[in-house]
């Protein structure tokens, strides 16, 4: 089955800092990336590469900043007041979670460092400001259910 918009793609992939060739990322340790094709789950210059693809292609992809999670934004790094995180059990250093903004969108945040009452979090992706390279291996290609495109994400055993 060829890859194309609303089908399950499944990738197999490590990501390297493409200057210092730094693994930062590699789906062996953690679990394959699923994702619905043609519906803005991914890097798009990644799904332009692999459109028409089928299961077992394998490319390197080498991705500028600009082609994947943006430059580093010294405006997202924010400071917060430890009370503002009543509604944790536990904080800590490294703790993703996601920010109600005042234009009414979210933002995803990782805390960078507690001091005090004091919480620094970063809003950029850890790749943000790093040219990257991408070894993906298609492992699999299946068409979405109708389920998964009304939810808009690929559910397993039911979720």
């Amino acid at each position: 089955m060829k890859i194309e918009k609303e089908r399950v793609v499944t990738l197999d992939f490590v990501v390297y800092d493409n200057d210092t060739n730094e693994v930062l990322e590699d789906t062996k340790d953690v679990s394959p990336f699923f994702y619905i094709h043609g519906t803005g789950q991914f890097i798009p210059k990644i799904e332009e590469i692999l459109e028409g693809k089928e299961k077992g292609f394998s490319t390197t992809i080498i991705l500028t900043p600009e082609e994947s999670y943006g430059e580093y934004d010294e405006e997202l790094i924010v400071e917060m007041r430890k009370d503002e995180f009543v509604e944790f059990e536990d904080i800590y250093e490294g703790l993703d979670f996601i920010a109600d903004m005042e234009d009414g969108s979210e933002q995803s945040f990782i805390i960078t460092k507690i001091e005090d009452d004091i919480v620094v979090a970063d809003g950029n992706h850890p790749f943000a400001g790093k040219n990257l390279k991408f070894e993906v291996t298609v492992s699999d290609v299946r068409k979405a259910t109708d389920e998964e495109l009304e939810h808009g994400h690929v559910h397993f055993n039911g979720f």
